[in-house]
Order: structure tokens, then C-alpha cells, then sequence
């Protein structure tokens, strides 16, 4: 028996992930890459809410709520559960992407100089594959324990 059979954990297959899945991978990316100039918009010459007015950024974690709750496979507390984890995790990188757009709309060269948000995107990219593969090996081992 090798250890992995041995500790519960196996590595996902293919089968397990989703075309869902993969997308809100691709999104998480792309919006954890602008977070990070909405982080450095924040931490420098904006504030939380200076590129919308904050009821949109309500509208937006609802709006991401509904999705959830209603495209889960899992109906009740579990389901319920699974969305505001969802939104929470969804909801923070929406409001800190939106921040992070309107600052790279007003400094472009923070992205360009030195080609950085290509080094950005790819380190969002790897961090949302591996977050994606650490839930889909969570699910697995909550299936077969």
C-alpha cells in the first residue's frame, strides 16, 4: 500500500475538475493580478471605494452570492456554506480588482514598465491552479473518509 492509499490524500484526477471549475480558476486569476495593484492603489494614493461609488461593490458580492448559491450542487447549510465562502473569497478580489483596474486605467506603467504585470499574472495564474487543485484534493479526501 503506498502512502498515499495509506493517508487518505490522493492527487485529483481530470475527471474531478469541472468546465466551472477551470473558468472561476481563470477569473480568480486574472482578478487576484488586478488585486494586486488594488492593494498598491490602496496602500498609496487611493482609498477603499475611490474608483466606484461602494454600493456597486455590493451589487457586485450579491450579485456573486446569487451565482453561487444557485449554481451549487449542494443544497442546505452545506450549500449555504459554500456560498459565502464563495463570496467572501470572490467578493474581496472583485472590490481590490476593481481598485487595481481604475488604478492601472490611471498608471499604466505600473503594469508595462519593465513588463511586471506579466510576472503578476503568472504568479496569479499559478496561485488560483494550486488553490483549485487543494480544493478539488479537500472534496476528494471528504468523499473517501
Amino acid at each position: 500500500m503506498s502512502a498515499e492509499e495509506e493517508s487518505g490524500l490522493a492527487a485529483p484526477t481530470t475527471e474531478n475538475a469541472s468546465g466551472y471549475g477551470l473558468t472561476m480558476t481563470l477569473v480568480a486569476a486574472v482578478l487576484l493580478a488586478l488585486a494586486y495593484y488594488g492593494m498598491l492603489a490602496i496602500d498609496g494614493p487611493s482609498e477603499l471605494g475611490g474608483a466606484v461609488p461602494e454600493p456597486f461593490y455590493f451589487l457586485g458580492i450579491a450579485f456573486l452570492f446569487v451565482l453561487e448559491l444557485l449554481n451549487s450542487r449542494s443544497r442546505g447549510v452545506v450549500g449555504l456554506a459554500r456560498a459565502v465562502a464563495f463570496t467572501a473569497a470572490y467578493g474581496a478580489l472583485f472590490v481590490l480588482a476593481v481598485e487595481g483596474g481604475a488604478y492601472l486605467w490611471e498608471n499604466p506603467e505600473a503594469a508595462l514598465e519593465g513588463y511586471v504585470g506579466a510576472t503578476v499574472l503568472a504568479v496569479a495564474l499559478v496561485a488560483s491552479a494550486l488553490a483549485y487543485v487543494a480544493y478539488l484534493a479537500v472534496l476528494e479526501y471528504d468523499r473517501d473518509g
